[in-house]
Formats: C-alpha cells, sequence, structure tokens
C-alpha cells in the first residue's frame, strides 16, 4: 500500500437531490446538491460553474442513483495577511455517484492550523452526518483562485 495514499472517509449510500438552473445565454451552470441524511436534506454545496461538457457528465451521476458521502482532508497552505505562510487543515467534500462518477463538491479549510488534515476530514464528515453543512464547518476555498 502507498503510504502517501490520501484516506478518503466514506458514508452511505444516501439518496441524492439536486436542482439546477442552466444559463445558456450566460454560459453558466448553478447547481445545489443535498443528501438524505436520517431522512432529513443535508445541504452540501450551492455552487455555480461554466456551461461546457461536463455538466452532462455531472447530471448523468446526480441522477444515477444513491450515493457515498466521501470527505478527504488535505493540507492547505496559504499566505496570512502579514506575508507568512500558514498552512491549515482543509477538506475536500464529494460524493461517489450509483454510476461510479466521483464528484467534488465543495472545498473548505478549517480554522486552527494545528488540527492535522486526516482528524479535520474525520470531523467534517462526523458533523455532515448530523445534519451540519460544509458551509458550516469551514472557511470555502476556490481553487480556481489558488
Amino acid at each position: 500500500m502507498d503510504s502517501s495514499a490520501i484516506p478518503v472517509f466514506l458514508a452511505g449510500p444516501f439518496p441524492v437531490l439536486h436542482a439546477a438552473r442552466v444559463d445558456r445565454a450566460e454560459g453558466e451552470v448553478e447547481l445545489d446538491v443535498a443528501l438524505i441524511i436520517g431522512g432529513l436534506p443535508t445541504m452540501l454545496a450551492a455552487t455555480a460553474f461554466p456551461l461546457d461538457e461536463t455538466w452532462e457528465r455531472v447530471e448523468v451521476a446526480l441522477k444515477s442513483g444513491d450515493a457515498r458521502l466521501g470527505v478527504a482532508g488535505m493540507p492547505y497552505e496559504e499566505e496570512s495577511v502579514v506575508g507568512t505562510k500558514e498552512v491549515f487543515p482543509s477538506a475536500y467534500v464529494g460524493l461517489e455517484c450509483a454510476n461510479g462518477e466521483r464528484l467534488v463538491l465543495a472545498h473548505i479549510r478549517g480554522d486552527n492550523p494545528g488540527q492535522q488534515p486526516e482528524a479535520y476530514a474525520r470531523d467534517v464528515i462526523t458533523a455532515i452526518l448530523q445534519g451540519q453543512t460544509p458551509a458550516e464547518l469551514g472557511v470555502p476555498v476556490y481553487d480556481d483562485d489558488a
């Protein structure tokens, strides 16, 4: 086994809810995704992204049936206001859909630079299973800005 492998914590499968607004004129998709956990909807993502060929693949995956929730922890480095580098734990939150497609829906970072990414990921999946949303559990990271 590769010791550098990133552990992914999985739960489910759970029923998937999603709503999308496709704006062809603007070339954009607005997407909301939730899972039914314990009989209640738990929001995972409210996002917008460019309308391109990936939208069909995402839509097919979300419609394919129940999905497993997955959370992976990673270190996240950012520059502080005084110009020094700080490393925080971060978590990628995604789905392993019934058709085998894996979708990353959110990337958040924790507030405690001393916490290990794996421990943060465990905390995140536990909290989501208890009804919290990724937006409540960390600061959003926009990977296209990194």
